[in-house]
């Protein structure tokens, strides 16, 4: 059998679909992902990519997006976490105009791959389209806390993309549920699976190896967000490091590799780092909320401070700040007694353990693939 896997072109798309991937391939199948931009790391962990859009940088994409459509980008209504979700839901149709542009692009490739079996995540319509072409069974992949109801298909610009290629979108589509219980918004999926990291591989050096002699905490923006919100979060952090008992690391990732001079000796840089691997070794984490940040901080018992910048990672964090697994802050005011009090709160590590468990406890990936397996081939009876 063949698995296509359908990501937007971005990193924080494509990398929570891999350990999925890997258990199709584990169990025998022929696995492929198609999709572009930094999203073709994926072929770093061993999986064959097609590029639905060489030539397109992730960056270009995002700085279009926030150019065409700046309701996407305009600061969420609403303080209660209810609220926070409606205003987006509201939003969501503007998500699929935004990628009406490419789908084509990714269909036609999809229709060379000719696959038995399309996972997609919902931010990419074209997942969907092309299964409905092909006759195929087509599964969503949940990303994060914020569950994507299939009834975003039915949005105008989804349909009208439908009905270009001569078939209708579907009435509702399975979706894989990675969010911990308790954490996300609407109703559960019947397909709940375990959260597993995939942050890349790479060497593990003396900084992954040694144990810190202080408590450590991970500083790190994620990717794709310009200099100016990279910068911020950072730069606060550096500012209160001197007065702060702990050693903190940024990671500047591929697009930042040089660090800002002059460092307070407590501050140590990084570029690209296997993500998971340095959060082992930490006490804490301060990030810009991204959910699949979230979500491996959870899945390895790790608090967290988010300062949210965009409305689609306030949701997040604010789902997050509900359950009692984060603290979420605006930039201004992160300051050392912030870190200090992320550092010893115990009632939000024990809280972060507590959902650490209840992922454990969730069907993994292998059972995951071995029941969409069955899935599949029920179709083709």
């Amino acid at each position: 059998m063949r698995v296509l896997f359908v990501a937007a072109p971005a990193i924080g798309h494509a990398y929570p679909m891999v350990p999925l991937a890997w258990a199709f391939r584990a169990a025998g199948h022929d696995v492929v992902f198609l999709t572009g931009g930094d999203g073709r790391g994926v072929a770093r962990a061993g999986l064959p990519v097609l590029d639905a859009l060489p030539g397109v940088t992730s960056a270009e994409l995002l700085a279009g997006f926030a150019r065409d459509f700046p309701e996407l980008f305009a600061p969420i209504e609403g303080e209660s976490v209810e609220a926070m979700v409606a205003a987006m839901d509201r939003r969501k149709p503007f998500i699929v105009a935004a990628w009406d542009a490419y789908v084509d692009d990714y269909v036609a490739l999809a229709r060379r791959a000719r696959p038995d079996l399309v996972v997609y995540e919902p931010f990419c319509g074209a997942g969907p389209l092309a299964a409905a072409l092909l006759d195929v069974p087509a599964v969503a992949h949940g990303l994060s806390a914020t569950r994507f109801a299939p009834e975003i298909l039915r949005a105008d610009p989804a349909v009208e993309a439908f009905r270009r290629h001569g078939v209708e979108p579907p009435d509702g589509i399975p979706t894989i549920d990675v969010a911990p219980p308790g954490i996300a918004e609407g109703p559960p999926s019947d397909l709940a699976m375990r959260y597993v990291p995939y942050t890349g591989g790479g060497t593990l050096g003396d900084l992954l190896l040694v144990p810190p002699e202080r408590p450590r905490v991970l500083v790190t923006a994620g990717s794709l967000l310009p200099d100016t919100e990279w910068s911020r979060p950072v730069e606060r952090v550096i500012a209160a490091a001197p007065d702060v008992d702990a050693e903190f690391v940024v990671t500047l990732g591929h697009e930042h590799p040089e660090g800002p001079p002059d460092l307070p000796p407590n501050v140590r840089t990084t570029g690209w780092v296997p993500f998971a691997a340095l959060l082992r070794t930490c006490r804490a984490a301060i990030h810009l909320g991204s959910g699949g940040t979230m979500l491996t901080c959870c899945a390895l018992g790790v608090p967290q401070l988010a300062l949210p910048p965009t409305p689609d990672r306030q949701i997040e964090a604010a789902l997050h700040r509900a359950r009692g697994t984060a603290r979420v802050l605006r930039p201004e005011e992160l300051d050392a007694g912030a870190i200090d009090a992320l550092l010893s709160d115990e009632e939000l590590r024990t809280t972060v353990r507590q959902v650490q468990a209840e992922m454990t406890a969730l069907p993994s990936p292998a059972e995951m693939a071995l029941r969409l397996t069955g899935v599949a081939y029920a179709a083709t009876r």
